[in-house]
């Protein structure tokens, strides 16, 4: 399988380093060059986010099977958003909607995947992103469907990956597709548990710092956890309408309002079960929850742990 791994300037350094590292352990651990990676850049030359130069090749003439996107070195959206209008992320973008149309597939994972939207290879399909990069992903390519609670998407010619570390995940996903037993075994030699969701790593409440609104909207669940919650009492408290709090809460983090609480409520359960000894059932009921059966089904559906996990 030929791969080809296209670094961008200020390239995130742990990301190239993790994409490399595990396909190179990959092709030892088999015996024999299974994948043939290819590290290329549109620009003679790319230095990392740490400041790194490192040795690149141009785009070769042939076609790779797949192209990977590593991330940026960038951590607000802000940032992200004007690293897309930089020359040679541009020339990166053409590139791979060359490639993408001659069927080439494409990856990224981070804020690589905001490379893969912003060229259009993303429209109509699945994808996730770094979790607290949602709002920004959501506002600026409407027409992806995405998920960030999800570690790795493959959605037809596309697979995204989560934040940062999920290159790993990445790199182990395409190994897998070739032979589960190796990506079982480089798994194992790079101490790399499998992470099928970035939920029990997400904060909600930075998720609603991109709009005062929502941001309003969390104050005010919080001091409520505990109340059965009604959409039309919330609105009155942060001086909106409902159908005004409802469009602006999904437009930001693509979830009705009643998802966000239960995220809040989830926050606050998994932080009391791990710094307390108090009964399920009473952490439960101090988040809304009538029992612990209800908050120990939650846990294992949204977060795929369990109160015995938590705390160990």
């Amino acid at each position: 399988m030929r791969i080809a791994v296209l670094a961008l300037d200020e390239v995130f350094d742990t990301g190239l380093a993790s994409i490399l590292d595990t396909f190179s352990a990959a092709n030892d651990l088999a015996g024999e060059p299974r994948f043939v990676v290819s590290l290329i850049a549109v620009r003679p030359a790319v230095r990392t986010g740490q400041g790194l130069t490192v040795p690149v090749a141009a785009p070769p003439r042939r076609a790779p099977d797949l192209v990977i996107v590593p991330a940026l070195a960038c951590k607000q959206p802000e940032t992200i958003v004007a690293a897309l209008a930089r020359p040679d992320v541009g020339e990166a973008m053409a590139l791979v909607q060359r490639w993408y149309a001659r069927g080439v597939r494409v990856a990224a994972a981070c804020t690589g995947t905001f490379v893969l939207g912003r060229a259009g290879v993303l429209d109509g399909r699945r994808a996730t992103t770094s979790w607290w990069l949602g709002p920004a992903f959501r506002k600026e390519f409407p027409a992806v469907e995405l998920d960030e609670a999800e570690m790795l998407i493959a959605d037809g010619a596309a697979l995204t990956a989560g934040a940062a570390l999920a290159h790993v995940d990445l790199a182990l996903a395409v190994i897998r597709e070739k032979s589960p037993d190796l990506a079982s075994v480089v798994a194992r030699y790079l101490l790399c548990e499998q992470r099928p969701s970035q939920a029990p790593f997400i904060a909600p409440g930075h998720l609603a710092h991109d709009d005062e609104l929502v941001k309003a909207f969390e104050r005010w669940i919080r001091r409520n956890l505990r109340e059965p919650f009604e959409l039309a009492r919330a609105a009155r408290a942060v001086g909106s309408s409902e159908r005004t709090l409802q469009r602006r809460i999904r437009a930001v983090l693509g979830k009705p309002p009643i998802a966000f609480v239960q995220d809040l409520r989830l926050e606050r359960a998994v932080h009391l079960l791990r710094v307390t000894r108090d009964s399920v059932d009473a952490i439960a009921g101090s988040v809304g929850y009538g029992d612990g059966s209800t908050l120990r089904a939650l846990l294992r559906r949204k977060l795929r742990t369990g109160v015995r996990e938590l705390r160990s």
